[in-house]
């Protein structure tokens, strides 16, 4: 075999084993340029962006609404929050969290509401809150009188919702509730300054501390903070759902303590105190 032969050849090879050099190149380094499709499967294929139109679907709307009735998974999982000790943290509860088992713990814990077993969606959703005050007071059958057991009212629960009530609540209704808190004070300096029609569209906080909050539910307060009330407006983004009930909590400690007498005490404590 001539030496032009064998040149040839090793020529041929060398060619032969450049594709595999190209492809073992492309796999090893990055590139602008998108891959080579020749099989799209369910690469690509045409999406709608939000708010288009679409002819698929009888309402005309690319965006489907939610199915009616569903709960996400995730919603279902109530997480425990952390207690800001900055020598010992620790969960409130001491323990992960919870999962919602049924419709009746969903309704309560999420809703601050009642829902018997084996109630449907449709007549859950017919139910109407208490007309006035009177009402709400007897209230057996709309929302819950006491936070939900799942939840455990510890001493550490009612602190965490001291934190949060300190952090969401107090700015208006103060820091024992009586609804005089800063922004409060600053309307009413407002009020009484050289222009007070500055703070003409403010309306004075709830005090927390009055005889009708006092008797009211434990889920009706839940609710407020959840989804607001007159000119207060909703906290259920700003604070979880455990929170929400622990700023319950705490609420009933601070009436409590604002509403305690001699009777609270016991014989030795009187006498201690000398009451």
């Amino acid at each position: 075999m001539s030496k032009i032969t064998m040149g040839l050849i090793c020529v041929l090879l060398l060619a032969a084993l450049l594709p595999f050099a190209l492809v073992a190149r492309s796999r090893a380094s990055m590139s602008p340029s998108p891959a080579i499709h020749l099989i799209l499967d369910m690469d690509k294929q045409p999406k709608y962006k939000a708010q288009r139109p679409s002819s698929v679907f009888a309402d005309g709307r690319s965006m489907r609404p939610q199915v009616a009735g569903t709960v996400a998974l995730e919603d279902l999982s109530i997480p425990a929050e952390m207690l800001n000790d900055p020598e010992h943290p620790r969960l409130v509860g001491g323990n992960e969290g919870f999962m919602l088992a049924n419709p009746t713990a969903e309704a309560a814990v999420t809703l601050g509401r009642v829902r018997p077993s084996g109630m449907t969606d449709e007549q859950f959703a017919k139910l109407t809150p208490p007309a006035d005050d009177k009402d709400l007071v007897a209230d057996t059958t709309f929302y819950v009188k006491t936070v939900p057991a799942p939840f455990h009212v510890t001493e550490d629960f009612v602190k965490r919702g001291e934190e949060r009530f300190n952090i969401y609540c107090s700015p208006c209704h103060g820091m024992t509730g009586y609804g005089d808190g800063m922004v409060e004070r600053r309307a009413q300096d407002l009020k009484n300054g050289p222009d007070p029609a500055a703070a003409q569209t403010w309306v004075q906080p709830q005090n927390l501390q009055e005889a009708k909050i006092l008797t009211r539910p434990d889920g009706h307060i839940f609710n407020t903070i959840t989804h607001g009330i007159r000119s207060m407006p909703p906290y259920d983004k700003q604070i979880s759902i455990s929170d929400r009930w622990a700023i319950v909590a705490y609420v009933r400690a601070l009436q409590r303590s604002q509403q305690a007498g001699p009777t609270d005490l016991t014989a030795e404590e009187r006498q201690k105190f000398g009451k």
